[in-house]
């Protein structure tokens, strides 16, 4: 709850602070006299839409403080907890200025925030509803949400919404995968068609080097025989041939070597090169033998040397690395074929989440229909104590057909939201007799209002209230004995909860516990609105106006106090 509220440059409130506490407060006050500020200052300090507009003229900013106190509010400490928002004992200040340029400064306690921050915090604490929101009352989606939590369906609802959030992951999944497949195909193509062209030519590290001097070799292989035959024919085969002249070379300086010892050692080197001939001979005749030349293996080595060159300059690596790459083409095109099992495994996974997401969602539909009966014979009874003895609320349960819908059933397939399958409608009608029709085409604001009451009171029978709610003129049009049940169920209501409602209806006037009343006024050629707290008295002169108007008779005041009397008892 708000136990203090400060106001100051917005709009016509120049400066406020106001004190607050718990129960029925009533905020009164003539038309135009700035009621409704109150309602948007709290709107706005909960995380609602801001505006500009709102900043008083002449100033460059508006600024809004509350203290909140967090006594039993065991949702909203898990949430500062959680986000880091440290405050003392059970309370806490929150604070936002707005400026001019349109940007918020907003604190939580000591910290710095953000709007949503605020808008997140607010949602563990209070509802804020205006007249014109009738309390979300025409929403789909909150119509929703008042059945489950009457039949405590929250939870399956929860369950529902991850198993969905699950399957749309997968899905998301399974389509990014095939998105990327068909990408990847022409890729997979030009992969297999690299891999075989390197594999058919399958080259050897070094053999490049090795084919290039074998092709100098068969090119250059018939002068090369012609050499050789040259050699051999000089050293052995012709006539006068080297070898066949030198022993008698050797001989001849034998006998010099005996003529003159000193010559012994020139004898000896002849000799040595007499023997390296011979072995030189050997060589060259082994060779000859070898010497290998044939066009069609030179065209042979020529073509390959071709094909590891063009390799080369395709892939603009060297011979050493053509291998590499190979592997690294075959790792890459093994991991595309490994995705064909993961695509299997999405699958499997999304058809899983599919269908337990259809299981929760045909079990929450269920149990849905399960409880309509004794929830519209709930509402019915809290619409008797409130006047609407012929109303009826009839609610309206179906499934969408969608044929893109992710839920079939027989032949037909259905829209799904994160609440399930279920549309739901509020079906209304005030007076016996009449077919009911939709809430949001036959109900007056009075009626809203009264519906609004009775769901959160039957809804007070399952779960406790929110411990704020800010009502902003729900008793508009009513009067009378709708007035006055109005009253009581807010008086009921704000047994365990602190209610703020601006009103202009005297018997919600004077059921409130709390009475505070707005006015504005002429200073300085400005007006100004201010707020005060009534005594029993001031509320006696401020019923009074609110029966009579400007003229207060002893009679009307007779009136007022007979009726605050009444209430107070």
């Amino acid at each position: 709850m708000i136990t203090h509220l400060k106001i100051k440059d917005f709009a016509l409130f120049e400066s406020l602070e106001l004190s607050l506490a718990d129960g029925l407060s009533v905020f009164t006050g003539e038309s135009g006299a700035g009621k409704s500020l109150i309602f948007d200052a709290l709107a706005s300090l909960f995380g609602g839409r801001c505006s500009t507009a709102n900043i008083r003229q002449g100033k460059d900013r508006y600024s809004l403080q509350a203290v909140l106190s967090l006594t039993g509010q065991n949702l909203a400490k898990d949430y500062l907890m959680e986000q880091g928002f440290r405050y003392t004992g059970d309370e806490i200040v929150i604070t936002k200025e707005l400026m001019k340029d349109g940007k918020a400064r907003v604190k939580i306690g000591e910290s710095l925030a953000s709007t949503t921050h605020l808008r997140e915090l607010g949602k563990t604490m209070a509802e804020i509803h205006s007249q014109n929101e009738q309390l979300f009352l025409l929403e789909k989606s909150n119509q929703l949400e008042f059945l489950d939590r009457f039949g405590n369906l929250e939870s399956l609802k929860f369950k529902f919404k991850s198993a969905l959030q699950q399957y749309r992951h997968w899905k998301q999944k399974l389509t990014d995968f095939e998105e990327t497949r068909r990408s990847m195909i022409k890729r997979k193509e030009i992969l297999e068609y690299e891999i075989e062209e390197i594999e058919s030519i399958s080259p050897k590290e070094g053999e490049d080097e090795s084919l290039t001097t074998e092709e100098s070799l068969l090119a250059n292989g018939e002068k090369l025989a012609e050499n050789y035959r040259l050699v051999l024919e000089e050293l052995t085969e012709k006539e006068n041939s080297i070898l066949k002249v030198f022993p008698t070379l050797i001989h001849a300086i034998q006998k010099i070597s005996i003529l003159i010892p000193e010559k012994k050692e020139m004898l000896e080197e002849w000799e040595e090169v007499y023997d390296r001939l011979k072995s030189l001979k050997s060589v060259i005749r082994e060779e000859e033998e070898e010497l290998f030349f044939s066009p069609e293996r030179l065209d042979m080595v020529q073509s390959r040397l071709q094909d590891i060159k063009k390799l080369k300059k395709k892939y603009n690596v060297s011979l050493a690395e053509i291998n590499l790459l190979l592997e690294e083409k075959k790792a890459e095109l093994e991991r595309w074929n490994e995705q064909a099992g993961d695509e299997d495994f999405l699958r499997i996974k999304k058809d899983q989440c599919l269908a337990e997401m259809k299981e929760l969602g045909f079990q929450l539909s269920k149990l849905r229909r399960n409880v309509i009966s004794q929830f519209e014979e709930e509402v019915q009874k809290e619409m008797v104590d409130l006047g609407l003895e012929g109303g009826k609320l009839q609610v309206v349960l179906r499934w969408e057909e969608n044929p893109d819908g992710e839920v079939e059933e027989g032949s037909k397939s259905y829209f799904l939201s994160e609440s399930g399958l279920d549309q739901i409608e509020f079906y209304f009608s005030a007076n016996p007799g009449e077919k009911p029709r939709p809430l949001r085409k036959v109900a007056s604001g009075g009626e809203l209002s009264r519906v609004m009451l009775a769901l959160r009171s039957v809804l007070g029978k399952q779960a406790p209230s929110p411990q704020m709610l800010v009502l902003d003129e729900i008793d508009t049009g009513l009067g009378g004995e709708a007035a006055e049940a109005m009253a009581v169920k807010l008086k009921k209501l704000a047994r365990n909860s602190q209610i703020l409602l601006i009103t202009h209806t005297q018997q919600v006037a004077a059921s409130g516990d709390h009475q505070i009343k707005i006015e504005k006024r002429q200073e300085g050629g400005r007006t100004v609105s201010s707020a005060s707290v009534l005594d029993f008295e001031e509320r006696k002169r401020e019923l009074a106006r609110m029966i009579g108007g400007k003229q207060v008779t002893s009679a009307v005041l007779k009136a007022a106090t007979d009726l605050l009397m009444k209430k107070a008892g």
